[in-house]
Protein backbone atom coordinates (compact mmCIF):
# COMPACT_ATOMS: atom_id res chain seq x y z
CA UNK A 1 0.00 0.00 0.00
CA UNK A 2 1.40 3.51 -0.95
CA UNK A 3 -0.30 4.69 2.84
CA UNK A 4 -3.06 4.23 4.31
CA UNK A 5 -6.34 5.45 3.15
CA UNK A 6 -8.61 5.74 5.84
CA UNK A 7 -6.47 7.81 8.51
CA UNK A 8 -7.43 10.30 10.90
CA UNK A 9 -6.46 13.19 8.17
CA UNK A 10 -8.15 11.65 5.81
CA UNK A 11 -11.92 12.25 6.91
CA UNK A 12 -13.74 13.38 3.32
CA UNK A 13 -13.68 11.13 0.68
CA UNK A 14 -14.80 11.22 -2.75
CA UNK A 15 -15.68 7.96 -5.33
CA UNK A 16 -15.87 8.17 -8.88
CA UNK A 17 -18.68 5.93 -10.01
CA UNK A 18 -20.31 5.87 -7.02
CA UNK A 19 -23.34 4.33 -8.32
CA UNK A 20 -21.31 0.88 -9.16
CA UNK A 21 -22.76 -2.16 -7.01
CA UNK A 22 -19.59 -2.73 -5.66
CA UNK A 23 -18.35 1.04 -5.29
CA UNK A 24 -21.67 1.94 -3.38
CA UNK A 25 -21.40 -0.62 -0.99
CA UNK A 26 -18.18 0.68 0.09
CA UNK A 27 -19.36 4.39 0.48
CA UNK A 28 -21.97 2.85 2.64
CA UNK A 29 -19.37 1.41 4.73
CA UNK A 30 -17.61 4.45 5.07
CA UNK A 31 -20.69 6.86 5.79
CA UNK A 32 -21.50 4.04 8.66
CA UNK A 33 -18.20 4.58 10.28
CA UNK A 34 -18.67 8.45 10.29
CA UNK A 35 -16.36 9.97 6.95
CA UNK A 36 -17.63 12.65 5.13
CA UNK A 37 -18.80 10.75 1.89
CA UNK A 38 -19.51 12.49 -1.84
CA UNK A 39 -19.44 10.30 -4.99
CA UNK A 40 -20.18 11.16 -8.93
CA UNK A 41 -21.91 8.98 -11.58
CA UNK A 42 -23.23 9.46 -14.95
CA UNK A 43 -26.82 8.05 -14.28
CA UNK A 44 -28.73 8.03 -11.26
CA UNK A 45 -29.33 4.77 -9.49
CA UNK A 46 -31.24 3.17 -6.64
CA UNK A 47 -27.60 2.79 -5.31
CA UNK A 48 -27.23 5.83 -5.41
CA UNK A 49 -29.93 7.87 -4.40
CA UNK A 50 -29.92 5.62 -1.43
CA UNK A 51 -26.71 6.89 -0.77
CA UNK A 52 -27.77 10.52 -0.51
CA UNK A 53 -30.98 9.44 1.64
CA UNK A 54 -27.87 8.29 4.36
CA UNK A 55 -25.91 11.84 4.05
CA UNK A 56 -23.53 11.44 0.77
CA UNK A 57 -23.46 14.35 -1.41
CA UNK A 58 -24.38 13.05 -4.70
CA UNK A 59 -23.15 14.34 -8.06
CA UNK A 60 -24.54 13.16 -11.74
CA UNK A 61 -21.78 13.43 -13.98
CA UNK A 62 -18.37 13.85 -13.88
CA UNK A 63 -16.86 17.53 -13.45
CA UNK A 64 -13.71 18.76 -11.54
CA UNK A 65 -15.50 20.74 -9.34
CA UNK A 66 -17.20 17.67 -7.26
CA UNK A 67 -13.68 16.40 -6.01
CA UNK A 68 -13.17 20.01 -4.06
CA UNK A 69 -13.27 19.76 -0.48
CA UNK A 70 -11.88 16.01 -0.70
CA UNK A 71 -8.87 14.77 1.13
CA UNK A 72 -9.48 10.77 -0.56
CA UNK A 73 -10.43 9.94 -4.28
CA UNK A 74 -11.68 6.62 -5.25
CA UNK A 75 -12.02 5.31 -8.63
CA UNK A 76 -13.38 2.32 -10.37
CA UNK A 77 -11.93 -0.04 -13.05
CA UNK A 78 -14.27 1.58 -15.63
CA UNK A 79 -13.18 5.01 -14.99
CA UNK A 80 -10.69 6.19 -18.12
CA UNK A 81 -7.57 8.03 -17.90
CA UNK A 82 -8.92 11.18 -18.75
CA UNK A 83 -11.91 11.65 -16.57
CA UNK A 84 -11.96 15.31 -15.55
CA UNK A 85 -12.34 14.09 -11.67
CA UNK A 86 -9.33 12.00 -11.74
CA UNK A 87 -6.85 14.36 -13.25
CA UNK A 88 -7.99 16.76 -10.84
CA UNK A 89 -7.39 14.71 -7.94
CA UNK A 90 -3.76 14.07 -9.17
CA UNK A 91 -2.97 17.44 -10.47
CA UNK A 92 -3.96 18.83 -7.16
CA UNK A 93 -1.96 15.88 -5.59
CA UNK A 94 -4.87 14.42 -3.63
CA UNK A 95 -4.39 10.82 -2.25
CA UNK A 96 -6.08 8.63 -5.06
CA UNK A 97 -6.90 4.93 -4.42
CA UNK A 98 -8.87 2.38 -6.59
CA UNK A 99 -11.76 0.88 -5.62
CA UNK A 100 -9.91 -2.77 -4.70
CA UNK A 101 -7.79 -0.85 -2.47
CA UNK A 102 -10.15 0.42 -0.51
CA UNK A 103 -11.80 -2.62 -0.04
CA UNK A 104 -8.53 -4.41 0.54
CA UNK A 105 -7.82 -2.21 3.38
CA UNK A 106 -11.25 -2.19 4.84
CA UNK A 107 -10.76 -5.97 4.77
CA UNK A 108 -7.64 -5.95 7.11
CA UNK A 109 -9.46 -4.02 9.46
CA UNK A 110 -11.46 -7.14 10.59
CA UNK A 111 -10.34 -10.13 12.94
CA UNK A 112 -11.16 -12.83 9.98
CA UNK A 113 -12.28 -11.99 6.18
CA UNK A 114 -13.11 -14.32 3.53
CA UNK A 115 -13.11 -13.48 0.22
CA UNK A 116 -14.77 -15.45 -2.92
CA UNK A 117 -13.13 -15.49 -6.11
CA UNK A 118 -14.03 -17.17 -9.32
CA UNK A 119 -14.97 -16.46 -12.82
CA UNK A 120 -18.66 -18.09 -12.07
CA UNK A 121 -20.80 -18.02 -9.14
CA UNK A 122 -18.81 -15.33 -6.57
CA UNK A 123 -22.16 -13.43 -5.75
CA UNK A 124 -24.22 -16.34 -5.26
CA UNK A 125 -21.98 -17.66 -3.02
CA UNK A 126 -20.89 -14.56 -1.52
CA UNK A 127 -24.53 -14.30 -0.25
CA UNK A 128 -25.01 -18.19 0.45
CA UNK A 129 -21.75 -17.81 3.10
CA UNK A 130 -23.36 -14.85 5.11
CA UNK A 131 -26.19 -16.37 4.91
CA UNK A 132 -25.20 -19.39 7.20
CA UNK A 133 -22.93 -16.94 9.19
CA UNK A 134 -26.33 -14.61 10.15
CA UNK A 135 -28.08 -17.87 10.90
CA UNK A 136 -25.17 -18.59 12.95
CA UNK A 137 -25.28 -15.19 14.86
CA UNK A 138 -21.80 -14.06 13.81
CA UNK A 139 -23.13 -10.76 12.63
CA UNK A 140 -20.80 -10.82 9.42
CA UNK A 141 -20.00 -7.17 7.23
CA UNK A 142 -20.83 -8.12 3.63
CA UNK A 143 -19.83 -6.35 0.35
CA UNK A 144 -21.46 -8.23 -2.51
CA UNK A 145 -21.35 -7.58 -6.11
CA UNK A 146 -25.09 -8.32 -6.58
CA UNK A 147 -28.34 -7.35 -4.63
CA UNK A 148 -28.64 -9.97 -1.62
CA UNK A 149 -32.83 -10.12 -1.55
CA UNK A 150 -32.92 -9.24 2.30
CA UNK A 151 -29.98 -6.49 2.52
CA UNK A 152 -28.90 -5.47 -0.82
CA UNK A 153 -25.30 -4.80 -2.10
CA UNK A 154 -23.83 -4.26 1.57
CA UNK A 155 -24.43 -5.51 5.59
CA UNK A 156 -23.11 -3.98 8.39
CA UNK A 157 -22.41 -5.98 10.59
CA UNK A 158 -19.49 -6.49 13.50
CA UNK A 159 -16.00 -5.49 12.53
CA UNK A 160 -15.47 -9.38 13.60
CA UNK A 161 -15.84 -11.15 10.76
CA UNK A 162 -16.40 -9.56 7.03
CA UNK A 163 -17.33 -11.73 3.52
CA UNK A 164 -16.67 -10.31 0.29
CA UNK A 165 -16.35 -10.89 -3.43
CA UNK A 166 -12.60 -10.76 -4.87
CA UNK A 167 -13.37 -9.70 -8.57
CA UNK A 168 -10.21 -11.07 -11.07
CA UNK A 169 -10.88 -7.98 -13.20
CA UNK A 170 -7.87 -6.07 -14.01
CA UNK A 171 -6.72 -8.41 -11.14
CA UNK A 172 -7.89 -6.39 -8.42
CA UNK A 173 -8.16 -9.23 -6.04
CA UNK A 174 -4.45 -9.08 -5.51
CA UNK A 175 -5.17 -5.89 -3.85
CA UNK A 176 -7.24 -8.33 -1.07
CA UNK A 177 -5.20 -10.49 1.36
CA UNK A 178 -8.03 -12.27 2.99
CA UNK A 179 -7.85 -15.38 6.44
CA UNK A 180 -10.05 -17.67 3.89
CA UNK A 181 -10.08 -17.40 0.36
CA UNK A 182 -12.01 -19.26 -1.65
CA UNK A 183 -11.84 -19.89 -5.63
CA UNK A 184 -14.83 -20.96 -7.25
CA UNK A 185 -13.52 -22.07 -10.89
CA UNK A 186 -11.38 -20.30 -13.40
CA UNK A 187 -12.22 -19.79 -16.71
CA UNK A 188 -11.27 -17.60 -19.99
CA UNK A 189 -13.39 -14.44 -19.02
CA UNK A 190 -11.46 -10.86 -18.76
CA UNK A 191 -9.16 -12.13 -20.90
CA UNK A 192 -8.18 -8.66 -21.53
CA UNK A 193 -6.87 -8.26 -18.52
CA UNK A 194 -4.46 -11.14 -18.24
CA UNK A 195 -1.24 -12.43 -20.86
CA UNK A 196 -3.08 -15.98 -20.97
CA UNK A 197 -4.62 -18.44 -18.95
CA UNK A 198 -1.76 -19.26 -16.97
CA UNK A 199 -1.18 -15.70 -16.04
CA UNK A 200 -4.59 -16.11 -14.68
CA UNK A 201 -4.01 -18.66 -12.58
CA UNK A 202 -0.73 -17.17 -11.30
CA UNK A 203 -2.75 -14.36 -10.49
CA UNK A 204 -5.24 -16.60 -8.28
CA UNK A 205 -2.59 -18.64 -6.31
CA UNK A 206 -0.59 -14.84 -5.85
CA UNK A 207 -4.22 -14.09 -4.48
CA UNK A 208 -4.75 -16.85 -2.37
CA UNK A 209 -1.00 -16.98 -1.02
CA UNK A 210 -1.23 -16.87 2.77
CA UNK A 211 -4.53 -17.26 3.30
CA UNK A 212 -6.55 -20.83 4.34
CA UNK A 213 -7.25 -21.68 0.25
CA UNK A 214 -10.77 -23.22 -0.54
CA UNK A 215 -10.30 -25.04 -4.23
CA UNK A 216 -13.11 -26.58 -6.70
CA UNK A 217 -11.09 -30.28 -7.21
CA UNK A 218 -13.16 -30.58 -10.19
CA UNK A 219 -11.91 -27.51 -12.29
CA UNK A 220 -9.41 -27.92 -14.47
CA UNK A 221 -7.77 -24.46 -14.08
CA UNK A 222 -8.78 -24.24 -10.58
CA UNK A 223 -7.11 -27.41 -9.26
CA UNK A 224 -3.51 -26.11 -10.19
CA UNK A 225 -4.18 -23.84 -7.57
CA UNK A 226 -2.39 -25.19 -4.35
CA UNK A 227 -0.46 -24.17 -1.06
CA UNK A 228 -0.13 -25.85 2.26
CA UNK A 229 -3.32 -25.04 3.36
CA UNK A 230 -5.74 -25.31 0.83
CA UNK A 231 -8.67 -27.88 1.41
CA UNK A 232 -10.92 -28.65 -1.80
CA UNK A 233 -14.56 -29.19 -2.40
CA UNK A 234 -15.62 -31.23 -5.58
CA UNK A 235 -18.35 -33.58 -6.67
CA UNK A 236 -16.19 -35.83 -9.40
CA UNK A 237 -12.73 -35.90 -8.11
CA UNK A 238 -11.49 -36.49 -4.79
CA UNK A 239 -11.88 -33.92 -2.20
CA UNK A 240 -12.11 -32.64 1.09
CA UNK A 241 -15.31 -31.61 0.71
CA UNK A 242 -17.80 -33.32 -1.03
CA UNK A 243 -21.61 -33.88 -2.25
CA UNK A 244 -23.00 -37.13 -3.11
CA UNK A 245 -26.75 -38.70 -4.34
CA UNK A 246 -27.67 -35.52 -6.01
CA UNK A 247 -30.90 -35.29 -7.08
CA UNK A 248 -33.55 -32.97 -8.31
CA UNK A 249 -35.95 -31.77 -5.45
CA UNK A 250 -38.60 -29.81 -7.72
CA UNK A 251 -36.96 -26.92 -7.05
CA UNK A 252 -33.43 -27.42 -6.54
CA UNK A 253 -31.26 -29.69 -5.95
CA UNK A 254 -30.46 -32.01 -2.77
CA UNK A 255 -27.18 -33.55 -2.02
CA UNK A 256 -25.71 -35.24 0.88
CA UNK A 257 -22.19 -33.34 2.18
CA UNK A 258 -19.05 -35.47 3.64
CA UNK A 259 -16.08 -33.76 4.85
CA UNK A 260 -13.11 -35.36 5.12
CA UNK A 261 -14.83 -38.92 4.35
CA UNK A 262 -17.26 -38.06 6.54
CA UNK A 263 -20.93 -37.94 6.56
CA UNK A 264 -22.57 -34.69 7.37
CA UNK A 265 -25.95 -34.53 6.19
CA UNK A 266 -28.37 -33.83 3.27
CA UNK A 267 -28.61 -30.23 2.21
CA UNK A 268 -32.04 -29.07 -0.15
CA UNK A 269 -31.32 -25.89 -2.00
CA UNK A 270 -34.11 -24.06 -3.24
CA UNK A 271 -32.49 -22.49 -6.25
CA UNK A 272 -32.19 -23.44 -9.29
CA UNK A 273 -29.45 -25.12 -10.98
CA UNK A 274 -27.15 -27.71 -10.55
CA UNK A 275 -23.94 -25.26 -10.08
CA UNK A 276 -25.47 -24.18 -7.06
CA UNK A 277 -24.24 -27.76 -5.61
CA UNK A 278 -20.53 -26.70 -6.00
CA UNK A 279 -21.70 -22.66 -4.40
CA UNK A 280 -23.01 -25.24 -1.14
CA UNK A 281 -20.30 -27.27 -1.14
CA UNK A 282 -17.81 -23.91 -0.70
CA UNK A 283 -20.13 -22.69 1.48
CA UNK A 284 -20.28 -25.57 3.53
CA UNK A 285 -16.23 -25.40 3.39
CA UNK A 286 -15.70 -22.04 4.17
CA UNK A 287 -18.07 -22.21 7.23
CA UNK A 288 -16.89 -25.41 8.63
CA UNK A 289 -13.61 -23.62 8.40
CA UNK A 290 -14.99 -20.74 10.80
CA UNK A 291 -15.99 -22.75 13.30
CA UNK A 292 -19.86 -23.22 12.25
CA UNK A 293 -21.49 -26.37 13.22
CA UNK A 294 -23.19 -28.33 10.61
CA UNK A 295 -26.68 -27.74 11.60
CA UNK A 296 -26.07 -24.15 11.72
CA UNK A 297 -24.66 -24.42 7.85
CA UNK A 298 -27.48 -26.89 6.74
CA UNK A 299 -29.93 -24.23 7.99
CA UNK A 300 -28.72 -21.29 6.39
CA UNK A 301 -28.06 -22.95 3.36
CA UNK A 302 -31.39 -24.22 2.82
CA UNK A 303 -32.94 -20.84 4.03
CA UNK A 304 -30.92 -18.95 0.99
CA UNK A 305 -33.29 -17.65 -1.69
CA UNK A 306 -30.68 -16.59 -3.82
CA UNK A 307 -29.33 -13.52 -5.31
CA UNK A 308 -31.18 -10.75 -7.55
CA UNK A 309 -30.43 -11.21 -11.41
CA UNK A 310 -30.30 -14.98 -10.63
CA UNK A 311 -32.83 -16.82 -12.08
CA UNK A 312 -34.98 -14.28 -11.08
CA UNK A 313 -38.49 -13.76 -11.38
CA UNK A 314 -39.72 -10.69 -12.10
CA UNK A 315 -43.14 -11.45 -13.11
CA UNK A 316 -45.71 -11.36 -15.89
CA UNK A 317 -47.80 -10.26 -18.74
CA UNK A 318 -50.45 -11.87 -21.32
CA UNK A 319 -49.34 -15.15 -19.35
CA UNK A 320 -46.13 -15.15 -19.74
CA UNK A 321 -43.38 -15.57 -16.50
CA UNK A 322 -40.85 -13.24 -17.41
CA UNK A 323 -37.16 -14.12 -15.63
CA UNK A 324 -33.71 -12.12 -15.51
CA UNK A 325 -30.58 -13.58 -15.06
CA UNK A 326 -27.04 -12.19 -15.27
CA UNK A 327 -25.12 -14.86 -16.78
CA UNK A 328 -23.19 -13.58 -19.70
CA UNK A 329 -20.42 -15.76 -20.06
CA UNK A 330 -20.80 -18.91 -22.59
CA UNK A 331 -20.38 -21.42 -19.68
CA UNK A 332 -23.28 -19.13 -17.30
CA UNK A 333 -25.51 -19.35 -20.18
CA UNK A 334 -25.35 -22.84 -20.28
CA UNK A 335 -25.98 -23.50 -16.78
CA UNK A 336 -28.91 -20.73 -16.66
CA UNK A 337 -30.30 -22.56 -20.17
CA UNK A 338 -29.96 -25.84 -18.70
CA UNK A 339 -31.75 -25.45 -15.37
CA UNK A 340 -34.48 -23.64 -17.50
CA UNK A 341 -34.87 -27.12 -19.74
CA UNK A 342 -34.87 -29.50 -16.67
CA UNK A 343 -38.03 -27.66 -15.60
CA UNK A 344 -39.89 -28.63 -18.99
CA UNK A 345 -41.50 -25.91 -20.25
CA UNK A 346 -40.43 -24.13 -23.05
CA UNK A 347 -39.49 -20.75 -22.91
CA UNK A 348 -38.26 -17.76 -25.30
CA UNK A 349 -34.40 -16.94 -24.76
CA UNK A 350 -33.59 -12.96 -25.02
CA UNK A 351 -29.53 -12.07 -24.63
CA UNK A 352 -27.94 -8.70 -24.37
CA UNK A 353 -23.70 -9.25 -25.09
CA UNK A 354 -21.47 -7.61 -22.30
CA UNK A 355 -18.63 -5.77 -23.57
CA UNK A 356 -17.41 -5.97 -27.33
CA UNK A 357 -14.14 -7.38 -25.97
CA UNK A 358 -15.71 -10.84 -24.20
CA UNK A 359 -18.20 -11.15 -27.26
CA UNK A 360 -15.34 -10.76 -29.48
CA UNK A 361 -12.45 -12.95 -27.49
CA UNK A 362 -15.58 -15.83 -26.81
CA UNK A 363 -17.82 -15.35 -29.86
CA UNK A 364 -17.05 -19.27 -31.22
CA UNK A 365 -18.07 -20.18 -27.43
CA UNK A 366 -21.05 -18.18 -27.81
CA UNK A 367 -22.25 -19.68 -31.03
CA UNK A 368 -21.66 -23.01 -29.56
CA UNK A 369 -23.69 -22.62 -26.68
CA UNK A 370 -26.66 -21.31 -28.74
CA UNK A 371 -26.99 -22.44 -32.13
CA UNK A 372 -29.66 -24.65 -30.84
CA UNK A 373 -31.64 -22.11 -28.54
CA UNK A 374 -34.93 -21.30 -30.65
CA UNK A 375 -36.32 -18.68 -30.22
CA UNK A 376 -33.53 -16.70 -29.63
CA UNK A 377 -33.65 -12.65 -29.67
CA UNK A 378 -29.62 -11.00 -29.64
CA UNK A 379 -30.40 -7.92 -28.28
CA UNK A 380 -27.17 -5.05 -29.08
CA UNK A 381 -24.58 -4.66 -27.46
CA UNK A 382 -23.91 -3.30 -23.74
CA UNK A 383 -20.67 -1.89 -24.39
CA UNK A 384 -19.80 -0.83 -20.20
CA UNK A 385 -16.51 1.19 -20.64
CA UNK A 386 -15.81 0.16 -24.05
CA UNK A 387 -15.65 1.97 -27.37
CA UNK A 388 -17.45 0.51 -30.60
CA UNK A 389 -15.90 -3.01 -31.92
CA UNK A 390 -17.63 -4.33 -34.81
CA UNK A 391 -15.79 -7.49 -34.30
CA UNK A 392 -17.40 -7.79 -31.22
CA UNK A 393 -20.88 -6.59 -31.39
CA UNK A 394 -24.41 -7.98 -31.00
CA UNK A 395 -25.26 -8.08 -34.56
CA UNK A 396 -22.16 -9.92 -35.36
CA UNK A 397 -22.79 -12.48 -33.50
CA UNK A 398 -26.32 -12.84 -34.73
CA UNK A 399 -25.14 -13.27 -38.29
CA UNK A 400 -22.96 -16.11 -37.01
CA UNK A 401 -25.76 -17.50 -35.32
CA UNK A 402 -27.78 -17.69 -38.74
CA UNK A 403 -24.81 -19.36 -40.42
CA UNK A 404 -25.70 -22.27 -37.49
CA UNK A 405 -29.27 -21.82 -35.81
CA UNK A 406 -31.61 -23.62 -38.08
CA UNK A 407 -34.20 -22.22 -35.33
CA UNK A 408 -35.92 -18.56 -35.10
CA UNK A 409 -32.97 -15.98 -34.27
CA UNK A 410 -33.52 -12.39 -34.40
CA UNK A 411 -32.04 -8.93 -33.83
CA UNK A 412 -33.67 -6.18 -31.68
CA UNK A 413 -32.08 -2.61 -31.71
CA UNK A 414 -33.51 -1.28 -29.39
CA UNK A 415 -36.78 -1.90 -26.87
CA UNK A 416 -39.60 -1.11 -29.52
CA UNK A 417 -38.14 -3.95 -31.71
CA UNK A 418 -38.20 -6.09 -28.93
CA UNK A 419 -41.19 -5.66 -27.99
CA UNK A 420 -42.84 -6.79 -31.18
CA UNK A 421 -40.64 -9.85 -31.86
CA UNK A 422 -41.79 -11.07 -28.37
CA UNK A 423 -45.42 -10.78 -29.41
CA UNK A 424 -44.96 -11.94 -32.40
CA UNK A 425 -43.32 -15.56 -30.85
CA UNK A 426 -45.27 -15.45 -27.34
CA UNK A 427 -48.41 -17.47 -28.17
CA UNK A 428 -47.04 -20.66 -27.52
CA UNK A 429 -44.25 -20.49 -24.91
CA UNK A 430 -44.87 -20.39 -21.28
CA UNK A 431 -41.64 -18.22 -20.39
CA UNK A 432 -38.95 -15.78 -21.33
CA UNK A 433 -35.71 -15.30 -20.07
CA UNK A 434 -33.48 -12.29 -20.46
CA UNK A 435 -29.89 -13.06 -19.97
CA UNK A 436 -27.09 -10.58 -19.37
CA UNK A 437 -24.73 -8.14 -17.50
CA UNK A 438 -25.88 -4.88 -18.92
CA UNK A 439 -29.28 -3.02 -18.67
CA UNK A 440 -31.19 -6.10 -20.07
CA UNK A 441 -32.81 -5.95 -16.82
CA UNK A 442 -33.90 -2.66 -16.64
CA UNK A 443 -35.79 -3.10 -20.30
CA UNK A 444 -37.02 -6.59 -19.24
CA UNK A 445 -39.04 -5.12 -16.66
CA UNK A 446 -40.05 -2.67 -18.84
CA UNK A 447 -41.15 -5.25 -21.53
CA UNK A 448 -43.77 -6.13 -18.25
CA UNK A 449 -44.89 -2.57 -17.74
Amino acid sequence: MKKYILDKNNRSIHFIGVGGVSTSALANHLLREGFNVSGSDTTKTNLSENLKSLGAKIYYGHDKKNVFGADTVIYTSAISADNPELLCAKKENLSVFSRSELLGEIARSFNRSVAVSGSHGKTTATGMISDVLINAKINPTVFIGGEHYEFGNYRSGSNDTVILEACEYKKNFLDIKPTVSVILNIDDDHMDSYLDIKDMIKSYATFADGSITIVNADDINASKVFNSTTVTFGIENKATYSAKRIKHNGKGYSFTAYAYGRLLGRINLKIKGEHNVYNALATVAACDILGVRFHLIKKGIENFNGIKRRNEYIGQKDGLKYYADYAHHPKEIFSTLKSFINDGKDFITVFQPHTYSRTRILMQEFVDVLKDVSPLIIYKTYPAREDYDEQGDAKTLFNELKKTNSGKVYYAKGEKELGLILKKNADSKARIIFLGAGDIYQIAKGQIN
